[in-house]
């Protein structure tokens, strides 16, 4: 069951939902990895349902800031197998949907696209129809341009995966032939793009693993184009010099202090991807790349989580680029501390890059929420502990808007919930928040988003046998200051 509560963070002419708490799935089922994409006057949300024990499929809706309500469900996927990781995103009156589909024992990666800002929805489209199983994707659009790229065997035979893409110039109408962007031996994984206001720049960054090896050893690679992705440069490694991470395999920190907080919604629908590749890829270095661009693509930045050989512990550390990916700086180690930091998320905000991940600093056995930012001059702030309570503090989401910083993540330092933090760009914090108010058993994937005039806060609740997807408000006078 998926209950939106709906209340507002307000920044300007805000609206009010007429019903606080608003039911938006069918009550029977387990509903996971939600999705929300928005526009000026919109919101769209995705998610799967587990309809049966051998089928889940991508449910959407939506809300307009006239109507003050979400539509009727809309089964976007509608198949007979298992669809999963879903992508959501929005141009002009154009909403654009992909997920991974699994099919006759192969998962393919399916597109659909609403001409009218969401009402209904077109054919579907096999964007990987000339590869081999999909694992993992993005999306992205700006204008006539959409970008989709994936990690896949080349085809059902091989045995490693490559990083494909394909691209539409015309709403998602139809899409080029597919390049393959890794073109590697080794395996490409977990693709991630950035594209600047109008998609004439794309960045692509991934996770690259030499399979030769039993211990796989690991490189963030990084590409990018300058001609709306008719052609794109030689992948070249941005990560560090090649290290192995037998340390951080055999770390004292528990993965059971993630694990408890994110439970599986069934044994056919997947968790919502926490840890990326960190789980399944054991002798790796360098994982979970993302990567961010300024609006006129010219500053890049590319962040990802390293374990170094030897210490014991994994960093957050990030390059930046000032000219258009030519060349990059010196890596900055953005944790810096001695224990594991992972799970960073980030948010661009002119040429400044905001970075929250969860850290268990000097190899206590709990995590804190850290923040910090970094300019495009490679100038790193201050490290502000956010959380810094006895408990896990995990899974930390930021936004920053008007000069106002937004953090949540999931805690059980008395018991399991959301907690949010509400701050400044000069780096003054009001006191956590507890966002829930059920006694749910589990608390996870907090997401904070900005539409329609306000902000919005939203995570996966369990409890019992169901999960829902929960939003919640603060009131619109709440000031970091205040308290």
């Amino acid at each position: 069951m998926i209950i939106i509560s709906v209340y507002f963070i307000g920044t300007s002419e805000s609206f009010t939902i007429e019903a606080s708490t608003l039911i938006l799935s069918n009550t029977t089922l387990d509903s996971i990895n939600p999705q929300f994409s928005v526009s000026k006057n919109s919101i769209h949300a995705s998610w799967i349902s587990d309809l049966n024990s051998k089928n889940s499929d991508v449910m959407f809706k939506k809300l307009d800031k006239d109507s003050k309500s979400f539509t009727s469900t809309m089964n976007i996927s509608n198949s007979s197998g298992i669809s999963n990781i879903i992508k959501l995103t929005n141009s002009e009156n154009n909403v654009y949907t992909t997920w991974e589909d699994k099919q006759a024992g192969q998962w393919e990666l399916l597109f659909r696209k609403s001409q009218d800002n969401g009402v209904k929805f077109g054919k579907v489209i096999n964007l990987s129809k000339t590869t081999g199983n999909v694992h993992l994707h993005d999306l992205l659009a700006a204008g006539k341009n959409v970008f989709a790229v994936w990690a896949a065997n080349e085809n059902i035979s091989s045995t490693n995966k490559d990083v494909f893409f394909r691209k539409s110039l015309d709403h998602g109408e139809s899409f080029s032939d597919t390049i393959n962007l890794s073109n590697s031996n080794d395996d490409s994984l977990d693709p991630h793009m950035a594209i600047n206001h109008n998609g004439s720049v794309i960045y692509v960054v991934w996770t690259e693993c030499d399979i030769k090896r039993d211990e796989p050893i690991c490189n963030i690679e990084f590409t990018k184009s300058i001609d709306q992705g008719h052609t794109f440069t030689i992948p070249k490694k941005v990560s560090n010099t090649i290290q192995r991470c037998d340390s951080i395999c055999n770390s004292t920190i528990s993965q059971a202090a993630f694990d408890r907080m994110a439970s599986n919604a069934s044994s056919n629908v997947r968790a919502p991807y926490l840890f990326n590749n960190a789980t399944v890829q054991e002798g790796i270095n360098s994982i979970n790349p993302t990567v961010f661009v300024t609006l006129d693509g010219k500053n890049v930045f590319v962040l990802w989580e390293q374990a170094e050989s030897g210490s014991g512990h994994s960093e957050i550390l990030l390059k930046v680029s000032n000219d258009y990916g030519k060349s990059f700086n010196s890596v900055i180690n953005v944790s810096n501390t001695s224990g594991v930091s992972r799970l960073a998320q980030s948010q661009i905000v002119g040429e400044d890059l905001y970075v929250v991940w969860s850290d268990s600093l000097d190899h206590n056995k709990t995590f804190d929420v850290m923040l910090r930012k970094i300019d495009a001059n490679h100038k790193a702030g201050k490290v502000i502990n956010l959380s810094n309570n006895t408990g896990n503090s995990v899974s930390p989401s930021i936004l920053v808007s008007n000069n106002r910083i937004f953090v949540a993540w999931s805690d059980d330092t008395n018991n399991a919930s959301i907690l949010l933090r509400i701050g400044d760009t000069s780096g003054s914090f009001a006191k956590a928040k507890e966002l829930n108010g059920d006694n749910a058993e589990s608390y996870t994937d907090p997401l904070i988003f900005e539409a329609v005039d306000n902000v919005w806060i939203a995570w996966t609740e369990y409890n019992n046998t169901k999960h829902k997807i929960v939003l919640v408000d603060q009131e619109k006078s709440d000031n970091p200051h205040s308290q």
